[in-house]
């Protein structure tokens, strides 16, 4: 059930086509977390004149915000129909510069150029394991020194019980994933009418990166936690209990224990 790279690409671009990506972040209190923690950290680290690149930006959640706040965002996305979104979107925003382009060859930009780098989304598209670590390398090179690179990845376990145990029929789509079932593995997984773009641990890579690029490791953190496994429960809150799962997300997103119930997990890196 392997795939080669022209029908990921076409997967791809079939699951990305349309508006769905320019509301995920915020068309329910579930998906939202992910947006708010991450800005949480992000604020850790931005500072007064800041310039960042946003690496697979979407339709430019992370790239609205930090420029709205008066930093200068280069957004890059290679699905044609975001880059056309952003184009529109950011028309009248003079801190954003929109482009098309691969996260895997960023040759159009300079190297030590960024204060910040945004890596939200190709990683996880990617199912090579060189690939993620040339996709990596690329977003450090265009860094500064000293600048943080988040790096998104999307853990097995809280997709796999968002999109199977609690679809309407879960013993049919977990028949039709690539699933083994004494270790609880997702390999091939395209069979399911969801994509899972998953990764087992993350520590392989995160260690073959700090082996090979000239990184640390800085904090990893979960973006959602468990919001979208207790999804209902989340959007069914009112604003002042989804204030205090917010705190409550904040204050646990560096557990380990907790680490395999997000969807959605960054490990930050910091340029040496």
């Amino acid at each position: 059930m392997s795939n080669n790279g022209k029908e990921l690409d076409e997967i791809y671009q079939r699951q990305y086509a349309g508006a769905f990506e320019e509301g995920r972040l915020t068309y329910t209190k579930a998906n939202e977390t992910e947006f708010i923690i991450t800005m949480h950290y992000i604020h850790k680290y931005l500072q007064n004149g800041a310039k960042v690149i946003d690496i697979g930006a979407g339709c430019g959640a992370y790239t609205k915000a930090i420029s709205e706040e008066g930093y200068q965002v280069d957004a890059i996305d290679l699905h044609e129909d975001n880059v056309t979104r952003m184009k529109q979107l950011f028309e009248d925003n003079g801190n954003v510069s929109v482009y098309q382009g691969d996260a895997l060859n960023l040759d159009n930009f300079a190297d030590d150029s960024y204060d910040l780098v945004l890596e939200m989304g190709p990683v996880y598209h990617l199912h090579n394991f060189q690939d993620r670590v040339s996709a990596i390398k690329e977003a450090v090179r265009v860094a500064k020194k000293g600048a943080p690179i988040f790096v998104a990845f999307v853990l097995q376990d809280a997709p796999l019980i968002e999109y199977i145990f609690q679809s309407e029929n879960p013993a049919e789509e977990i028949n039709e994933i690539g699933y083994i079932k004494e270790t609880a593995t997702v390999t091939e997984n395209t069979g399911s009418s969801i994509f899972l773009h998953t990764i087992a641990t993350i520590d392989e890579l995160t260690d073959e990166v700090c082996k090979t690029l000239p990184v640390t490791k800085g904090p990893r953190f979960a973006q959602d936690g468990l919001s979208q496994v207790i999804r209902d429960a989340v959007n069914n809150m009112s604003e002042a209990s989804y204030n205090e799962w917010i705190q409550y997300l904040k204050a646990t997103a560096e557990r380990p224990d907790l680490m395999g119930y997000s969807n959605h997990v960054v490990q930050v890196f910091i340029k040496r």
